[in-house]
């Protein structure tokens, strides 16, 4: 092997990535990008798109280009819309705070105010008597804004006068939300509401760091992020000077280059296919870890792919805006789907300082593919600070974990089924400084990015390499993670199996003679919720059969033909195995006989339904409740998708009706990151074939999170009203719901 690519010594690949990858560019690549802020369509993203193209050029890739996309809020690449030009200029809350002094200090897409800038009167805004928490005016939920008159906090009794009971008084005024039972959001609205000239938050600060604020672009609100000090400042004045200046000049960039594969004969499938790469070049001053990590990683990542020999594919590279950067390209410039990615996203994480191991988010599972399987396997062979006392084990001290997709960043239109394109995601979470001014370049471990970048550039090398003669190392690696995903279903350590909860219910129910009737109804209610418990893990068992199955078809699809069926059999056999440890079915079928034990024979493990993925791939789609002996049959209406391209929930918000907005908003104020993964989950399950049931039980196999039935039937609904799926008739059920790319 002469360098990285050989795909049938992945772990020799990963190493001399690992040698090669050269860690001081890396940290003057981010040092400079922290230099700009990087608005989605602004002076400072296009002076970034700049560096990074030219040193794509100087690392060695072809075909760079800086594409420019109108950055005018109306032209959509399906349902995702371009962002509004913005630039900020010059920002100040006279004596308070000012921009670009203090990164972060000015909201995302602040209006203007005139060049000399304005006298504003200061209002404090809160949840006062006559506003339930959380609320809004005119909602349900509240009447009235502001806190109790003449209240300032504890102890203040002079400064900013309150909007309690007089909202008008937030006309032309600088609220001030200094109070934790009202979410920013709400707050934003009812300045907005009132016609304030801005806002000024600590919701989103911490000591001595400010977070990020974002407007909607085009309003007519500016607003300010404060640490809690300089907002206890600004609430104790009546006035204050409030000057923004912006402008709305600069298009949105999107970088993109290639690393060309290897000549091929005429009609050779690979000739056509690339391996893409990517990382979000977005997000405010510095934040360096959030992206400017990952952008580093990959321009260091191309200069060791351009000094090795070529694989069978192409590599690509793109490095744009988050989601709309990546929809532009993949709508108006990718002439075919990639055949897998890995997106870059947080790369560089100071895992003490920042709190959170690396992570890899794994494809969706509607949509495994390869690529899980082999970044998994690469992180397990990158070399290790130490060895163990004896040295028989390699160790180190940083961590790792392969988590369920989620879907927030760009890697959420690859693996849609109108792209159909299997793909990980590698960053760091959580992450205590993230998009606050405080992502700064001491949080970046550039050892730590290292490891990322190798991770992305092995992988890729190997799908850009892999052929036919790699097959016997490639369905090692596929059978490897198979087997370990299918153990995951076993009962862990310390969790009492559902049989003994019953047992112990009815044990504890006998001691208590004289209340029979109580004894019968527990031991009811312990059987049915043993045969609940035995069902889900039977259900997850078939589920995660289907997607270990496709680790293979990913294989085959590299190699370009199908392999020999026996790794596949040896899975399927594990699986059968798995299924025989599972908890019993306490139940009596109704047939049965009353010695009948109700134990469940093994499903059938492969019996999940294959379904053509998309763009011609073909993949499997694991059942949400399987298809084995004694799986219900689906006995609502299938529900069809009918939104144009990849899922978007931003798009669907804004289809939605004012109720189906306040639906989704609520859920993410809830719980924002667990609410965003069910509905993605949710989305992604809906394919022509499953009902409401059903997609509930695929979308908790898939993201590993409870699904309420409430909440599972309140998102398709805001799906079907807003015109995004339709619920067919059972004699449709199964017909092709794939979306148009």
């Amino acid at each position: 092997m002469t360098g990285p690519g050989a795909a049938g010594d992945v772990g020799g690949t990963a190493g001399l990535v690992h040698a090669r990858f050269d860690v001081g560019a890396a940290e003057r690549d981010v040092a400079e990008l922290c230099r700009f802020d990087r608005y989605q369509a602004s002076d400072g993203i296009m002076a970034a798109a700049a560096y990074v193209a030219e040193r794509a050029e100087r690392a060695g890739l072809s075909d760079v280009r800086l594409l420019e996309f109108p950055a005018d809020g109306g032209r959509h690449w399906w349902t995702f819309r371009a962002p509004s030009s913005w630039t900020p200029v010059h920002a100040e809350l006279a004596g308070v705070a000012a921009y670009p002094d203090r990164p972060f200090a000015l909201a995302a897409y602040s209006a203007p105010t005139g060049p000399d800038g304005v006298d504003a009167p200061v209002v404090r805004l809160g949840a006062g008597p006559g506003t339930t928490r959380g609320a809004t005016p005119g909602s349900a939920r509240g009447t009235a804004p502001g806190s109790a008159p003449g209240a300032g906090g504890p102890g203040r009794t002079r400064g900013a006068v309150t909007a309690h009971d007089d909202p008008e008084r937030l006309r032309g005024a600088v609220a001030v939300h200094d109070d934790p039972d009202l979410p920013l959001p709400a707050a934003l609205d009812l300045a907005a509401r009132y016609g304030a000239l801005g806002l000024a938050s600590d919701r989103v600060s911490g000591p001595g760091r400010t977070g990020r604020i974002e407007l909607r672009a085009g309003g007519t609100l500016l607003a300010f992020s404060l640490t809690p000090g300089q907002l206890a400042d600004l609430a104790g004045r009546d006035r204050v000077r409030v000057t923004v200046r912006t402008h709305g000049a600069a298009p949105m960039p999107v970088v993109t280059a290639l690393l060309p594969g290897e000549p091929r004969e005429p009609g050779d499938p690979a000739a056509e296919e690339e391996v893409l790469l990517s990382a979000h070049l977005c997000h405010p001053r510095p934040s360096a870890n959030d992206n400017a990590s990952g952008v580093a990683a990959l321009l260091g990542a191309a200069a060791v792919l351009a000094g090795a020999r070529r694989g069978r594919r192409a590599v690509r590279f793109v490095w744009g805006p988050e989601f709309t950067g990546m929809a532009a390209y993949l709508h108006d410039v990718a002439p075919a789907p990639p055949v897998a990615a890995v997106n870059v996203d947080m790369a560089g994480q100071d895992q003490r300082l920042c709190g959170g191991p690396l992570i890899v988010e794994r494809s969706p599972d509607h949509l495994p593919g390869f690529v899980n399987a082999l970044a998994e396997y690469v992180v397990g062979a990158l070399p290790q600070a130490g060895r163990s006392y004896s040295g028989a084990v390699a160790c180190d001290t940083w961590a790792w974990r392969a988590t369920p997709f989620v879907g927030a960043s760009d890697h959420s239109l690859l693996v849609d089924r109108s792209v159909g394109c299997p793909t990980v995601t590698l960053g760091h979470w959580p992450d205590r400084f993230n998009h606050s001014s405080a992502d700064t370049l001491d949080k970046v471990d550039f050892q730590e990015l290292r490891r990322t970048a190798t991770i992305a550039c092995a992988t890729a090398a190997v799908l850009a390499a892999a052929g036919e003669e790699d097959r016997e190392e490639l369905e090692r690696i596929a059978t490897r993670w198979a087997a370990a995903r299918l153990l995951e279903c076993l009962p862990r350590p310390g969790a009492p199996p559902a049989d003994r909860i019953a047992d112990r219910t009815a044990d504890r129910t006998a001691e208590r003679a004289a209340e029979r009737a109580v004894e019968r109804t527990a031991e009811r209610t312990a059987d049915r919720t043993a045969d609940r418990m035995a069902e889900r893990a039977r259900g997850l068992l078939r589920h995660r059969t289907a997607v270990a199955l496709g680790a293979f078809d990913g294989v085959d699809r590299l190699c370009g033909r199908p392999g020999d069926p026996g790794p596949r059999r040896w899975v399927e056999g594990l699986s059968a195995h798995v299924a025989g440890l599972l908890p019993d079915t306490r139940s009596e079928p109704a047939s049965a006989g009353p010695e009948s034990s109700g134990r469940a024979e093994p499903e059938s493990p492969g019996s999940a339904r294959p379904e053509t993925a998309s763009a011609g791939r073909a993949g499997p789609e694991p059942s949400a409740s399987g298809t084995g002996p004694g799986t219900p049959e689906p006995v609502g209406p299938p529900l069809r998708r009918t939104w144009e391209g990849p899922f978007n929930l931003r798009g669907l918000a804004e289809a939605a009706s004012p109720a189906g907005r306040d639906w989704i908003d609520g859920r993410l104020a809830a719980d924002r990151s667990r609410a965003y993964a069910l509905m993605l989950a949710l989305a992604h399950g809906v394919d022509g074939t499953r009902d409401r049931a059903e997609l509930a039980r695929y979308a908790e196999y898939a993201a590993e999170l409870p699904v309420g039935t409430d909440f599972a039937d309140g998102f398709l609904s805001v799906l079907v009203e807003a015109g995004w799926a339709e619920e067919t008739t059972t004699a449709e059920r199964g017909a092709d719901a794939q979306a148009p790319a």
